[in-house]
């Protein structure tokens, strides 16, 4: 009896365990399926319909979800990005044409090099996965890139592709970016000057020289110094300096800061403060800091200059470091004597 019931026991075991592994082989047989030939369908011709794309790598970045709401594209959680990076996206997704079929004898080669190392492109047309993209680096001469495309339908293709787009020379690659910050919209302030309440600008090493401007007309404006009335000063050159608060934008990410770094910096005496009130009474600061060069640069003395002459750190609003330039900000980096000394 109790061999009997041993029997059975393992009868159930062995059976439970190649249930499973037929569930998973199968499961493994959907997720790898490959069509019954190769598949060069890449272009998306009426991209009006594209309304998501996700990208991702095999190098470790965190990858990017780009929606289309209406007649602009956010990302996944809703924040700004920079559009002109999506038109790019799309106007290749559009224009992309096979230049060759990849010769049979590197087909296996160009295959593991693929799944190995390439960016991935989730295409959606209508709110339902279209396409899928596997771009792999470009070709020895730069003037194809190897990709393979997958049908949700069909499967993946079993041969690669080398692609290109008419006029373009060089990588596809380049044109599908993975990491979210590239994405991020760079601009700092964008004011219509008549809805500025009033500005705030501070120079903690030369404090006589901080001012703050209230704007309540055209041009109204009064001027202060440390909470005192500035009775003299130039209108025109107050309100010419409110314009500047037009399209101001940093230039990169900070890629150079771990957060050490970042964090002894913003324990340093900043070089400017500047706050912006706009009349909804929303407020906007920022931290100007010198830069310092991170390796020798005479200056016109012939001296070793210390400080970076063409970029500074912002930190923004909400505490992240960016990189500015002065060609930039060097409008708004002004002193009280700009308005009360004749230029």
């Amino acid at each position: 009896m109790k061999k009997r019931v041993r029997t059975i026991l393992i009868f159930v075991v062995v059976a439970g365990l190649a249930f499973l592994a037929w569930k998973l082989s199968s499961q493994k047989d959907n997720n790898t399926k490959l069509a019954d030939h190769a598949l060069s369908d890449f272009a998306v011709a009426d991209t009006a319909h594209i309304d998501q794309i996700v990208m991702t790598d095999t190098e470790g970045n965190k990858g990017v979800t780009l929606i289309r709401d209406g007649g602009t594209w956010k990302s996944a959680t809703g924040e700004c990005i920079q559009q002109h990076l999506v038109q790019t996206i799309l106007e290749t997704i559009r224009r992309v044409k096979v230049k060759s079929p990849v010769g049979q004898a590197t087909i296996e080669t160009v295959n593991k090099n693929l799944t190995a190392h390439h960016r991935k492109v989730e295409i959606y047309v209508s709110g339902k996965l279209n396409k899928v993209w596997y771009i792999g680096n470009p070709t020895p001469d730069h003037h194809g890139t190897y990709m393979l495309l997958k049908d949700p339908e069909l499967g993946k293709s079993p041969e690669p592709f080398i692609m290109h787009m008419p006029g373009l020379h060089g990588s596809l690659q380049t044109r599908f970016i993975t990491n979210p910050l590239e994405f991020e919209c760079t601009g700092i302030f964008n004011y219509d000057v008549l809805n500025i309440a009033w500005v705030d600008v501070c120079q903690p090493d030369s404090a006589h020289q901080n001012f703050r401007i209230k704007a309540s007309g055209k041009n109204n404006f009064s001027l202060f110094s440390n909470g005192k009335s500035v009775n003299s000063f130039d209108t025109a050159q107050v309100r010419d300096y409110l314009l500047g608060f037009q399209k101001i934008h940093f230039e990169n990410h900070n890629y150079e800061y771990d957060e050490k770094n970042v964090d002894s910096l913003r324990n340093e005496t900043p070089y400017f403060t500047i706050e912006v009130c706009d009349k909804q009474q929303q407020r906007n600061k920022v931290l100007i800091y010198r830069r310092r060069y991170h390796y020798v640069k005479i200056g016109m003395d012939g001296l070793p200059l210390e400080w970076d002459q063409d970029r500074c750190w912002v930190f923004l609003k909400d505490g992240r470091l960016v990189v500015g330039q002065y060609f930039v900000f060097d409008k708004l980096l002004r002193s009280l004597d700009w308005f009360t000394v004749a230029n």
